[in-house]
């Protein structure tokens, strides 16, 4: 949320409203961000990646974010890319050295004057580049695997009364920085305004079957055959969802709000004709757990005693479900 910082911002509600974001990106390739999008996420991917989006047909997701190529940085090339994509938010740079900082922001006013309300980021990586940077710009505030992070060369009251955009690190490590970046302190400094965070590490814990929770990694989708790894991404898309909005840092609005439905929307165990299990004729109603339902594509419904019998029955008969990748079920985020 973009407020007039001031010196005297040290009041609960200025705090909060500091505090609250006005993005929450996640950057990555499609069908990863098509899923963040639905949630609520702004998507996007670095200039030199893309969606990688060509083997889907009719697959058009904006580009909320654009981060530039660290390994190879160009700045007329950001510039191009930039005015390719017209996306919502651009981090131009990271900057070492204060005398690197007028053609960051040469690049950032070329852009601004096309796009004034773009939310532009150069990310200082000394501190006396903090200083050096104009208020009006955003400044990044490393948090994730950089090669120099934002702790490393400053202190939070170095980032005090400025804009700033959380990148990378778990959402536990951003909100310990957010927290230090605008807590109350004896001196009445303003807090920083925390306008985004964005973090892609899911995808990196979903290749070994864990979602991302609050309370560290879990694996209970590691032996699953049928959780792949887009299900356990978009459940610790959600699970991050609600973790923002527990701690107040969500965006009021979002690119787009639809909600996430992991479980299963299809018939329930009420709408069975027989108690027959479809795979091996047992008593769907006296397992423990009751009834497992799908409905597939030819309008069958269909009931089984267990999953088990479920997965055999739908792969062996090669068998479609309406509900898609939604069907199958996750612990609730």
């Amino acid at each position: 949320m973009s407020l007039d910082l001031s010196a005297n911002s040290n009041t609960a509600s200025e705090i909060a409203a500091a505090r609250q974001a006005d993005v929450v990106a996640f950057l990555h390739r499609a069908p990863f961000t098509l899923d963040a999008y639905k949630v609520g996420f702004l998507p996007g991917f670095r200039e030199d990646c893309g969606y990688q989006q060509s083997q889907y047909q009719d697959l058009n997701i904006p580009v909320g974010m654009l981060d530039n190529d660290f390994r190879n940085p160009n700045l007329d090339r950001f510039v191009d890319r930039f005015f390719e994509h017209e996306p919502w938010v651009g981090v131009i740079g990271d900057v070492y050295e204060r005398d690197d900082v007028d053609d960051h922001v040469a690049a950032a006013r070329e852009i601004q004057a096309s796009y004034p309300e773009a939310e532009l980021i150069i990310v200082p990586k000394s501190r006396s580049v903090i200083d050096a940077v104009p208020d009006d710009i955003v400044l990044g505030y490393s948090r994730g695997y950089a090669d120099r992070l934002a702790h490393e060369f400053s202190e939070p009251t170095d980032w005090r009364g400025r804009h700033v955009h959380i990148l990378g690190g778990s959402p536990p490590k951003q909100l310990e920085a957010i927290q230090q970046l605008t807590r109350p302190t004896l001196s009445a400094d303003p807090p920083a305004d925390i306008v985004g965070v964005d973090w892609n590490g899911l995808h990196r814990g979903a290749q070994f079957g864990e979602f991302w929770t609050a309370d560290g990694w879990d694996d209970s989708g590691r032996d699953a055959d049928h959780v792949t790894v887009r299900k356990t991404v978009r459940h610790s898309l959600a699970r991050i969802r609600e973790f923002w909005k527990s701690h107040g840092i969500w965006p009021e609005t979002t690119p787009q709000d639809a909600g996430l439905h992991i479980e299963y929307g299809g018939p329930s165990p009420a709408d069975l004709e027989e108690a027959a299990c479809t795979e091996c004729e047992a008593n769907v109603w006296r397992t423990r757990r009751g009834p497992f339902v799908a409905e597939y594509d030819t309008g069958a419904v269909c009931g089984y005693c267990s999953y088990e019998c479920y997965f055999s029955h739908r792969h062996r008969n090669n068998l479609e479900e309406i509900a898609g990748e939604q069907s199958v079920y996750l612990p609730p985020a």
